[in-house]
């Protein structure tokens, strides 16, 4: 049950931060900028105890393991107190802790009922990216628990080094690595192992988890990149890894045997076993119309951030980069206007809603057959337009 100083977030909308006091089933939480919101304590979780807050000055994660797991002992001066992996703890990771207290049950969401993961990172100090230190943190947006294996690809040779090993328990976060620049270039390519299950209840069995990603290591030293997150309260820079079940696609193409290749005087086969592989072909350049009405296209996904768009700003006035971000609607609408059931998500973010007002606006006169909605709020929280081509 939360009490007083636990920090909290909210289970049905973004959000949280500490209650300051309760009044029967209700208690008031108070964010960051002091406000204090009456929330019905059934629709909060804890995801940090009253008096173990995060070490590192600046640092605001929505959730500690290790100080969880110190704050539901009954003993704290018993109990050996973890620091954070952002207060840069210099143990091993798997070390043994104490002896283990009967678990709370855990919260579990409408959402959660299949397995979604992501790893974030979070920087130690989001204005000086250049030399900054980031905290990795696996996030468990579903109500199993997870036993994980966190890998990175091995620098001498083609297998994987392990990183982290844990568990996560249901609709929580771990601290998994700390990254320095240096340490950065070895994380290029990273895999996630594990079993989800739950406890003392019966479960629908899902195939072990057996995730690949490629990070683009680029956008650690890019501030546009690290955005909002319904899971932190500061801004991080997300990776998916799992989401409702499904692994999060991405092409990958081995480079160093692309490299061998062209040297030699295979390209030619090189380039039919790619096409092969990856199923192009010259008809997958040409844009028609769908060939049934019930066949599900692919989701299409444009980010409309102006970082995105761009490289440089410089010279750049306001009005500009609005005009850059409606051309990039429109060129976007035009090249699948014939894909009737297409599915587009334009990310505009929250702001001040000047750019979501401009796309709305622009996709009503120029495609009023369009339909427009707001996009899923747990993927895009209120930052994005969901079109549907008619």
């Amino acid at each position: 049950m939360a009490k007083e100083g636990d920090r909290v977030r909210f289970l049905n909308s973004t959000g949280g931060g500490v209650i300051r006091r309760i009044e029967g089933k209700t208690a008031y939480v108070e964010d960051e900028d002091g406000f204090e919101s009456p929330i019905l304590l059934k629709d909060v979780v804890v995801v940090m105890p009253a008096g173990h807050e995060s070490a590192i000055k600046g640092s605001s994660i929505m959730f500690d393991q290790k100080a969880y797991d110190a704050g539901k002992t009954t003993d704290t001066s018993k109990t050996p107190q973890t620091s954070s992996l952002r207060a840069g703890r210099d143990h091993d990771l798997d070390a043994p802790t104490s002896a283990e207290t009967p678990e709370e049950k855990p919260e579990e969401t409408k959402h959660g009922d299949v397995p979604s993961i992501l790893l974030a990172f979070e920087p130690d100090n989001l204005k000086n990216l250049s030399n900054t230190k980031f905290a990795g943190v696996l996030v468990n947006d579903s109500n199993f628990y997870i036993d994980f294996t966190f890998l990175k690809r091995s620098a001498t040779d083609r297998g994987w080094e392990l990183v982290f090993k844990g568990t996560v328990n249901p609709n929580e976060l771990i601290d998994v690595v700390v990254v320095t620049h240096e340490d950065l270039p070895d994380y290029g390519k990273i895999a996630l192992q594990g079993i989800a299950y739950k406890k003392d209840k019966p479960f629908p069995l899902f195939p072990p988890l057996n995730v690949t990603r490629r990070l683009d290591l680029t956008k650690f030293h890019k501030l546009h990149c690290f955005r909002e997150s319904k899971y932190f309260d500061s801004s991080v820079l997300e990776f998916p890894l799992l989401s409702a079940g499904e692994t999060v696609a991405q092409t990958e193409i081995d480079t160093e045997k692309l490299e061998a290749s062209l040297k030699g005087d295979n390209s030619k086969e090189l380039a039919k076993e790619l096409a092969k592989k990856y199923k192009t072909s010259s008809a997958d350049k040409k844009s028609g119309p769908a060939t049934s009405p019930f066949k599900k296209l692919p989701l299409i996904e444009v980010d409309l951030h102006i970082g995105e768009l761009t490289d440089t700003l410089a010279g750049m006035e306001p009005k500009d980069m609005l005009e850059m971000q409606l051309a990039e609607v429109r060129k976007t609408m035009e090249a699948h206007s014939r894909r009737i059931g297409q599915k587009i998500v334009f990310i505009h973010g929250k702001g001040e809603g000047v750019l979501r007002k401009a796309v709305i606006d622009l996709l009503k006169k120029e495609y009023p057959k369009a339909e427009l909605q707001d996009a899923s709020f747990r993927e895009y929280g209120f930052g994005a337009t969901l079109v549907t081509i008619h």
